[in-house]
């Protein structure tokens, strides 16, 4: 395995761990939401936003 692979699946497990826990589920949803509410905004039609997993994804990957 390469690094990225590596990378992924770490950020991968993090997300389903954040997501299989109520608590930081919720923490996230908030940061979540604030996150929606700002980028819709600035959102062209051609873009889309990320879902709760894609957001807490993201995060974990930069992290790793």
């Amino acid at each position: 395995m390469n690094k990225s692979q590596i990378r992924f699946a770490m950020a991968s497990h993090a997300t389903w761990s954040v997501l299989h826990d109520p608590v930081l589920t919720k923490l996230y949803s908030r940061h979540w939401k604030r996150y929606v509410t700002r980028v819709t905004k600035e959102l062209s039609p051609t873009e889309r936003l990320l879902t709760l997993y894609g957001y807490i994804f993201n995060l974990m990957y930069h992290e790793v």
